[in-house]
């Protein structure tokens, strides 16, 4: 029986997370249940090769596709594969096109530094694609703060990053509203205790650290009711992972380049297009802890500016003005394409130098790339 569960992580690092996931999953008895796929990059040591084979003879099966497995993969994908840039975390998409291939149900993404906790991590992330009968969680203001579920040290109020700034210093005032038809769990974010994952501005105003999750095991959220979705200890149906891009980044922008926002774009991309389908958002358990590799916020905050000023523009638009139609995943990622060049050539703002709108451009066709690219493997 093939694995129903295909975890997929990038590294530039020995990804020791790997025995840690086996250990949970030889603990829980899952090892069967899961298959995981490590996509390299430049940075990463050779002794990676070494971790998978020891992991697979751990009874995880583990394959570690380095630049040159994925160059062999990508020519597949050729114009899509072009586009994923070196020393990128979109790297990763290459990592699920190989687990779409392979037959993968439910797709997990998780960084190398997301380590399982005690509780059954394989297990939780089994959940994705689960029916719903429960109520949904509705915000009259469109979006909810999934980090008001976490306990920090020391205590004050934070904003998962990517969650929009218009909305920072507002609380959740969630309805509860029951669903008019069967839902299902389309997408599972799972938590994060130690280090959250926030912004670097926020790091900037001084660390913080998690110290406890005291929601229920999982939360789920009407369609109408968004939250940053991240590639950290996030699962996804296999009928949505096309909707599931990590949007390259690396693109030249006055001060630098554009990061370190692939996940986060992608992830609101994701809510785009799942709406009118069947498949709902749901956040909780499996926790993971986020053991966070050296980070120099100040370098990030270059990274993440454009993203910061562009994410609040590009959702309100998407919320209110984007209504996908056609019933493919595959033909809602052209749907979006169209849009986001319209938006781009309309309503861009003024105070965008023409990197931007070239960035944004190069994103939609960048989208129906993908489409094609998943359509191969589906």
């Amino acid at each position: 029986m093939k694995p129903k569960l295909h975890v997929v992580i990038t590294t530039i690092n020995h990804p020791n997370v790997i025995l840690d996931i086996a250990a949970n999953a030889t603990t829980h008895n899952r090892l069967a249940d899961a298959k995981v796929w490590i996509v390299g990059d430049v940075k990463t040591p050779a002794s990676t090769a070494d971790l998978a084979k020891q992991a697979t003879d751990s009874g995880l099966q583990t394959i570690y596709l380095d630049i040159e497995a994925q160059h062999k993969l990508g020519a597949e994908f050729g114009p899509f594969y072009d586009r994923l840039p070196l020393n990128n975390e979109s790297r990763r998409n290459i990592g699920y096109l190989a687990a779409l291939a392979d037959g993968c149900e439910i797709l997990l993404s998780i960084d190398d530094d997301n380590f399982p906790t005690a509780s059954d991590f394989i297990g939780g992330h089994l959940q994705a694609g689960i029916g719903w009968h429960k109520p949904l969680l509705c915000e009259q203001k469109g979006f909810h703060n999934i980090c008001e579920y976490l306990e920090f040290e020391p205590a004050r109020p934070v904003y998962a990053r990517g969650f929009p700034f218009r909305l920072r210093g507002t609380q959740n005032l969630a309805a509860e509203i029951t669903p008019d038809s069967a839902r299902k769990i389309g997408v599972l974010a799972g938590l994060w205790l130690q280090d959250p994952d926030i912004d670097a501005i926020t790091w900037l105003n001084g660390a913080v650290r998690g110290t406890a999750y005291h929601g229920p095991d999982m939360i789920a959220l009407d369609q109408s009711t968004w939250t940053p979705i991240n590639t950290q200890n996030t699962s996804v149906v296999r009928a949505l992972v096309p909707a599931y891009l990590c949007v390259p980044m690396g693109w030249d922008v006055p001060g630098g380049k554009i990061q370190r926002y692939g996940d986060i774009w992608g992830g609101y991309f994701l809510q785009a297009l799942m709406q009118g389908t069947e498949y709902n958002v749901a956040f909780g358990e499996p926790i993971a802890e986020h053991r966070r590799n050296p980070h120099d916020y100040l370098d990030d905050l270059r990274g993440e500016y454009w993203g910061l000023l562009l994410t609040d523009w590009l959702l309100n638009l998407l919320k209110n003005e984007f209504r996908p139609k056609s019933s493919s995943i595959f033909e809602r990622l052209y749907e979006l394409s169209e849009f986001l060049k319209k938006i781009t050539q309309d309503k861009l703002p003024a105070w965008c130098p023409a990197q931007v709108r070239d960035f944004l451009l190069h994103t939609a066709t960048t989208l129906e790339l993908w489409s094609d690219s998943c359509r191969k493997v589906m």
